[in-house]
């Protein structure tokens, strides 16, 4: 089921990058390159860093050792489990929003041509 997920996610980000690189080429505005940045290439890196985080989660709660940061906070007692969870939740949206909002301010706007003569 997660594999069905992972290619679904892959096709639906592919589908995104191609078109913003057809509207880039369409009207030059190099904001649809930067809109890559939080919708295609964060998601993208994001999904590796998704299934080392299950890898650590899934060793902490059978108990195991986990000698990688942030686990170490987890096993140190300084967060739990559910609080690091959310920390790397919400940086991970944090992110996003900043390059989504550098990248909505790169986007021109359209200028009205006066075709009236």
């Amino acid at each position: 089921m997660i594999g069905l997920l992972g290619a679904t996610t892959l096709l639906l980000y592919s589908a995104v990058a191609v078109l913003l690189l057809w509207k880039y080429r369409i009207g030059r505005d190099p904001g649809f390159l930067w809109l890559g940045l939080p919708l295609v290439l964060l998601p993208v890196v994001a999904l590796p860093l998704a299934f080392w985080l299950q890898n650590g989660v899934d060793r902490l709660a059978d108990g195991g050792q986990v000698s990688k940061f942030p686990f170490t906070l987890v096993e140190q007692g300084r967060l739990t489990l559910g609080s690091l969870l959310t920390l790397l939740n919400v940086l991970q949206h944090v992110v996003w929003g900043v390059l989504s909002l550098v990248a909505i301010v790169a986007i021109a706007p359209h200028r009205v041509r006066d075709v009236s003569g």
